[in-house]
């Protein structure tokens, strides 16, 4: 799933490309994808909300982006009948003509300069919707705070009186906004946690340890325009470059680069597949 260093720089990249943008009409292959109302809507500002794109309207209206677990937004122009496409909304994918990969597109939407801003998601959980600005307030309101807002001072109350596994705590989204199973597992290697560690057994140095390499980690991701150990694609289609600096995500087997000893382990902890060092994280 894309996580907050893949979600920023799409939004960084789409403030560059199509802020002032009015969007024209929009084709959908699934019906839970109705998003009437954008037509003729002009995009003002955009932003990041944990892992959620968030399109700020002239209308007073959001058109909000969750890209799940293997979605990503890209740009161009391709050669579309736009009204074959209009006439097709909501129809099975066989009706339409949608070579290679195209298969795999959810949404498109036509932008008053000639070009599109296409979903592509084979698993098709991504999720689009336009709401009110007081709707999107309250769902935003419900996350966690952002890792690289919060201070080190309101991460430590976090913790309090809390007493599941590390983890699953750091990838809770009502708990802290925006990480998940990759940077989680790095930032609890670098901190030098188990990631199976109860919250309660944490003793000050290794939250702020934790805090410290959250930081890091994620600032670090976002310079690598993010991480393509899956589908996860920047709006010109290209892969990010963090999956080639992997730690120990995806890494099992492989000699631990900090102790030199012991070889990653991967086991499936919380539902997850979870990576760490059995020597260095304690």
């Amino acid at each position: 799933m894309p996580e907050l260093p893949e979600v920023e720089n799409v939004v960084l990249s789409l403030k560059k490309k199509v802020l002032e943008r009015t969007f024209i009409c929009y084709w959908a292959k699934n019906k839970k994808i109705n998003v009437d109302g954008v037509e003729g809507k002009k995009i003002k500002d955009i932003k990041r909300f944990a892992k959620y794109i968030i399109f700020f309207l002239d209308s007073k209206e959001v058109l909000s982006v969750h890209l799940r677990m293997s979605g990503f937004l890209i740009l161009g122009k391709w050669n579309l009948d736009k009204e074959d496409f209009l006439e097709n909304r909501y129809e099975n994918e066989k009706h339409l003509d949608l070579p290679d990969k195209k298969r795999f597109w959810q949404v498109v939407f036509f932008l008053d300069n000639g070009e599109m801003m296409v979903l592509s998601d084979y698993r098709k959980f991504g999720k689009v919707e336009l709401l009110s600005l007081e709707e999107a307030e309250e769902k935003m309101g419900r996350l966690g705070p952002e890792p690289l807002v919060i201070t080190e001072k309101e991460f430590k109350k976090l913790f309090k009186k809390r007493k599941g596994a590390v983890k699953p705590l750091l990838m809770n989204q009502f708990f802290l906004s925006g990480i998940g199973n990759i940077y989680a597992s790095e930032i609890l290697f670098l901190s030098g946690v188990d990631p199976r560690r109860k919250a309660d057994t944490l003793k000050e140095r290794d939250i702020k340890n934790i805090y410290k390499n959250m930081q890091e980690v994620l600032k670090r991701a976002i310079a690598m325009k993010g991480d393509s150990t899956s589908d996860f694609r920047l709006t010109d289609g290209k892969k990010g470059g963090y999956q080639n600096n992997h730690l120990v995500y995806n890494q099992q087997k492989k000699i631990c680069p900090k102790c030199k000893k012991e070889e990653i382990k991967k086991i499936i902890f919380a539902g997850r597949g979870t990576y760490y060092c059995p020597k260095c994280q304690k």
